[in-house]
């Protein structure tokens, strides 16, 4: 019987932001998007490469969602401090209906060019640069303070777990209903996320930066930030994580045929093992998300982790141990920018949380720089240096951040 209660409580602990009623729309809503996002993205790449054969126009199409991600954030940040939060998630999610909608009809209707697509995913990256911001500062005015690295970490779940589910329930469905039925789920997904935002219980909120311009709103965001040494020692591990230490993921096939002799089989195994990865990483985060000792030491771990794991792939031509190496990585990167996103979100002062947690947005975003400058240096030196030498550059730049900022080796 003690077991039986004890293993409750674990359970109402680690899902304790659950509790609020609020966050259980958002979180749900999220798990939705998130779900059709990823459901998308297999759906267009297969929809592009059947209609023109072309790797390129493929990638070029894959790649179009993070081209505004580079810059657009920033803006979003500002405005997600200036408006009501769950309005402006209403506009954002409300919009992306009908994007999604209207391109499901007109792939129904035969009416579609590929690069009508290159058309949507820049729209919706440009929406998306918006709405997560505003998502991610929403999450601070629905759960108690108590609770909120609890709600980042579950929050976490809902964008990795769907990682490993979309593109298979994609895969399994896409024989009976074609492309253009994908479509349709994934804009019954956007609906969904937009019903769920309407039955959230909200007192609309005036936001204290709206009483400012936006450009004094970005001056007062780029004073605290110099006085934040931590956050922006964050900022800046997140951004060589993401350029170096994240964006080898195109040079896999390289590695699973030339290298690994493992075919596309294996390149298939390697992705679906860091995703796995990434799934239990998130895992362990959400479970030890009540507990707040050691953050900062964790990330040391973790980055310490991701490089030897960086290295060991690099260097293995045994497929097991390239598999180990890609479990490591994906598990590593997701407890790494879990913790990192909890901390930027203890650390913003409310009022700047949208333009504080766009920095988080402006990491993802980053990451096609990264590829830009690897596939560079593989042109170069091959696959294998290049992953080598973008782990010894990205645990180099990690060992001066954690030194040059002591306090964020101490963060609890």
């Amino acid at each position: 019987m003690a077991i039986g209660t004890g293993l409750r409580q674990r359970v109402r602990e680690t899902f304790s932001s659950l509790a609020f009623p609020n966050y259980r729309l958002l979180f749900f809503g999220r798990l939705a998007s998130n779900m059709g996002r990823t459901m998308r993205v297999f759906a267009r790449a297969l929809w592009v490469f059947e209609a023109t054969g072309s790797p390129l126009k493929m990638g070029i199409v894959v790649s179009a969602l993070s081209w505004p991600m580079l810059f657009m954030p920033l803006v979003g940040g500002v405005v997600a401090d200036r408006m009501d939060r769950r309005t402006l998630l209403l506009w954002t999610e409300g919009i992306l209906v009908v994007l999604w909608t209207a391109t499901s009809l007109l792939i129904t209707m035969g009416l579609f060019e590929w690069w009508y697509f290159i058309i949507t995913a820049v729209a919706s990256g440009v929406v998306q640069s918006f709405g997560r911001p505003g998502h991610q500062a929403m999450i601070a005015n629905v759960v108690d303070k108590e609770r909120l690295a609890n709600a980042v970490a579950l929050d976490s779940i809902s964008q990795t777990w769907p990682n490993i589910l979309g593109p298979a329930v994609a895969g399994a469905l896409v024989g009976s209903i074609g492309t253009g039925g994908l479509f349709w789920l994934t804009a019954a997904g956007q609906i969904v996320t937009f019903i769920t935002l309407v039955l959230i219980r909200w007192t609309p909120q005036e936001q204290k930066a709206a009483r400012e311009g936006m450009g004094r709103n970005a001056l007062e965001a780029l004073r605290y930030l110099r006085g934040e040494k931590v956050v922006m020692a964050m900022f800046g591990l997140g951004l060589f994580s993401a350029l170096f230490a994240g964006s080898f993921s195109f040079l896999l096939p390289i590695f699973a045929i030339d290298i690994l002799h493992a075919g596309k089989g294996g390149l298939a195994v390697l992705m679906t093992t860091s995703a796995l990865g990434g799934a239990v990483g998130s895992a362990m985060v959400l479970l030890a998300s009540n507990a707040r000792r050691n953050r900062g030491r964790i990330l040391i771990g973790m980055a310490v982790v991701k490089t030897v794991m960086l290295i060991v792939f690099s260097q293995s031509g045994l497929f097991p141990l390239s598999m180990v190496a890609m479990f490591g990585l994906g598990a590593a990167q997701m407890m790494f920018m879990t913790i990192l996103t909890m901390a930027m979100q203890q650390l913003a002062p409310d009022h700047m949380r949208g333009r504080i947690m766009s920095l988080r947005i402006v990491i993802m975003g980053i990451s096609p720089i990264g590829v830009l400058i690897m596939g560079t240096v593989a042109e170069v030196r091959g696959a294998v240096d290049t992953v080598l030498l973008g782990g010894i550059i990205y645990g180099l730049t990690a060992i001066i951040i954690f030194t040059v900022v002591p306090t964020l080796r101490r963060f609890q």
